[in-house]
């Protein structure tokens, strides 16, 4: 099935929709992700010194998880950037179109996870695989 005979399964007035979701949860994850490191920050600097030991170990993981989470925020962000590029350039896919099975993925999935570029279908394919998400979506 080549691109030219894959349309977005949404009209244009539900696509801009979408597209204003995806701008909101962008600024809110983008917000979020400066708290993160804001936070991880403070802990490196110290701003609250620990006198005791296990007090700054504490601080060290709390670091650490706040930077992981950053990661994970980073990758929801390329992923919204990516559901946005779609809408606007239906490259790779149309916006809405499992990058697995090229079908329309559900609303209801939508809803939860309006960034995401694989439906259930796709996501267990990838889980049972041992692939990650940048294994199974097509290149831009």
């Amino acid at each position: 099935m080549g691109k030219a005979t894959v349309k977005s399964p949404f009209t244009a007035a539900e696509q801009k929709k979408w597209r204003a979701i995806l701008i909101e949860k962008r600024r809110e994850i983008t917000a979020d992700i400066k708290d993160l490191v804001k936070d991880a920050m403070d802990a490196e600097d110290g701003h609250v010194a620990p006198t005791h030991q296990a007090d700054r170990g504490s601080d060290v993981d709390f670091q650490e998880m706040s930077l992981g989470m950053v990661g994970n925020e980073e990758e929801i962000l390329w992923q919204i950037d990516r559901a946005l590029r779609k809408i606007d350039t239906k490259e790779p896919l149309p916006y809405g179109l499992c990058e697995h099975t090229q079908e329309p993925i559900p609303k209801t999935r939508l809803s939860l996870l309006p960034w995401t570029p694989i439906s259930i279908e796709g996501a267990n394919h990838m889980e049972q695989e041992g692939m990650t998400l940048y294994d199974i979506v097509l290149e831009d």
